[in-house]
């Protein structure tokens, strides 16, 4: 018999057998969230029904039946890997986004390739490919070290972990920040306008179904500053409807500090109406603010409209409007330190980037600011 028990944050495994000694033994399962070990828990039940685990004893059957060798394929070691580790470790998210990342190596390196004739550049030169963003180079390796590692413990391969790593950390050259104008956000606005009227006067799309929604959530992303992913995770729980307090993260979402945050929004006033109006429209508490959080249907929505009002701008996509909020907040002279907290910036570093790009606009204020003392 057993059972699954919490102690703190940790989960752990509790045995039970009448004629052992001590009659309960408690395993731990080395995590803090639920659904991994609930995963965890009946993985094990299994094995210790069958016979294949034995708590006491620390006799498990299966813990160096694996099935492959040095001389096994890429492809094979990376199905066997992802299928033990989404049955036993990993949530349901972990499992795509790391399957997504591991499949895409595996096409680059080959399928065919023996696990053992890997070696540290096959990982950094998939890792640190070009034209990719260092957060996207750091995501891949936090995925493709913890293969090597479990290739490395089951003597797959002979590898120096150390070895595989993101390139030019303190060289990186920063992100290229594409921010939209308010004469470009007028353009777009206007051009959804036209597009849904006119898909609508064809059947294309319906009154109550249609893009206009966009328009909404191009005002809230550039007044909020919100990351994309945020913004589609509202519903009107979300909000303190007497201070207007945004709570950002929930069950069923976690921000990027991992921690829930705090946006107050009540005194800005153009976003609160419009938060106010969207809670309004939502049929339940627990409808989402924009209708769905399908952040890639959102992406190619948004891209498509970009394409026929600003065809030119090919850099636009949805996460330059929240540089764009950044910029005009610093612009309008709001202190760096609050724009900090504002954009929820994990070091003032990050909202001094966007600081930097206002350095070539120096001139054309001081300019203005000394133009009433021209004779």
């Amino acid at each position: 018999m057993a059972t699954l028990v919490k102690d703190r944050k940790w989960y752990y495994v509790q045995f039970y057998d009448a004629s052992k000694k001590p009659q309960r033994k408690r395993v731990s399962l080395k995590t803090t969230h639920k659904s991994t070990a609930l995963k965890l828990y009946h993985h094990l039940e299994r094995k210790h029904v069958l016979g294949q685990y034995d708590a006491w004893s620390g006799f498990d059957a299966t813990a160096s039946d694996l099935p492959l060798s040095k001389n096994s394929r890429l492809g094979d070691v990376l199905s066997y890997y992802i299928s033990q580790k989404s049955r036993e470790d990993w949530r349901d998210r972990t499992t795509k986004d790391t399957t997504y990342v591991l499949r895409a190596f595996e096409r680059v390196v080959g399928s065919e390739k023996p696990i053992s004739c890997l070696c540290a550049t096959d990982f950094n030169d998939y890792i640190n490919r070009e034209g990719v963003a260092f957060a996207t180079r750091h995501s891949d390796r936090t995925k493709l070290k913890p293969f090597a590692k479990w290739c490395v413990h089951h003597k797959l391969l002979r590898l120096n972990l150390a070895d595989v790593k993101v390139y030019n950390f303190q060289q990186e050259q920063k992100e290229v920040v594409s921010y939209v104008t308010h004469s470009e956000i007028a353009t777009l606005k206007q051009v959804i306008r036209d597009k849904v009227a006119a898909d609508i006067a064809r059947g294309y799309q319906s009154v109550n179904r249609n893009a206009s929604w966009l328009i909404d959530l191009i005002d809230w992303q550039r007044w909020s500053g919100m990351r994309i992913s945020e913004t589609l995770s509202l519903t009107p729980r979300s909000f303190n409807t007497e201070t207007w307090d945004i709570t950002i993260g929930s069950a069923t979402f976690t921000t990027k500090s991992k921690r829930k945050q705090v946006l107050p929004i009540g005194r800005v006033k153009p976003l609160r109406e419009l938060a106010e109006r969207l809670v309004n429209e939502c049929a339940k508490l627990d409808t989402p603010l924009f209708g769905h959080s399908d952040s890639k249907r959102t992406s190619r929505t948004f891209k498509k409209y970009v394409r026929l009002a600003l065809p030119e701008r090919e850099d636009i996509h949805l996460h330059s409007l929240r540089h764009t909020c950044c910029i005009e907040l610093l612009r309008n002279g709001v202190p760096i330190y609050t724009v900090q907290r504002w954009m929820r910036h994990s070091s003032v570093q990050t909202t001094q980037n966007y600081a930097d790009l206002l350095n070539s606009d120096v001139g054309e204020q001081v300019g203005k600011a000394f133009i009433q003392f021209i004779p």
